[in-house]
């Protein structure tokens, strides 16, 4: 699926729980309880609003917001 690390803010390729970095370990945590499931309509949302994008730096900060990788070899 080539999305992105279990280390990045968007570290789970199943569901929409966000990382909150530490400044003082250097690592990125997750919070046991905020999360929901990804669907494929999700997936189909996420790929479409980078498409919608503008400019190289927004598709950048939705493809980090979202953790898909793949888009930015097909969309840059």
């Amino acid at each position: 699926m080539n999305v992105t690390g279990h280390n990045s803010y968007s570290g789970c390729r199943f569901c929409n729980i966000q990382g909150i970095y530490s400044q003082k370990y250097k690592h990125i945590y997750f919070h046991p309880g905020k999360y929901s499931k990804k669907t494929h309509s999700n997936w189909l949302t996420y790929v479409d609003e980078i498409e919608a994008a503008t400019s190289s730096k927004e598709k950048e900060t939705l493809i980090k917001q979202y953790g898909n990788k793949i888009v930015i070899e097909l969309l840059l």
